[in-house]
């Protein structure tokens, strides 16, 4: 998350050289400070968010999942009804019945 934060971006922006082809090489990546929770408390909440996260993330993928089984379960129905003449049929009944 850190490589996601402004202030990484702001140091990596600091660190580019002024000359025509400046970069960010490995040397000033090695000096980057990381900044690290220093109480157990402290790691051990981002720990357990981190797996809270990962179990939603889990749960979300199996959502996804039989959601596009449902899909293809449902396209293939209705190109088996379409194909057999279900979809059309109803269609003329109710036309009929509107008709009369």
């Amino acid at each position: 998350m850190f490589f996601q934060s402004n202030n990484y971006w702001e140091k990596i922006k600091k660190g580019f050289s002024g000359s025509a082809q400046g970069g960010f090489n490995a040397s000033k990546l090695g000096e980057l400070k990381i900044p690290v929770p220093q109480s157990i408390a402290e790691q051990r909440k981002i720990v357990r968010k981190l797996y809270d996260l990962d179990e939603k993330a889990t749960e979300l993928e199996s959502i996804y999942q039989q959601k596009l089984t449902a899909l293809a379960e449902l396209k293939q129905s209705l190109l088996q009804k379409a194909f057999s003449g279900e979809l059309t049929a109803k269609n003329n009944n109710h036309a009929k019945e509107a008709a009369a």
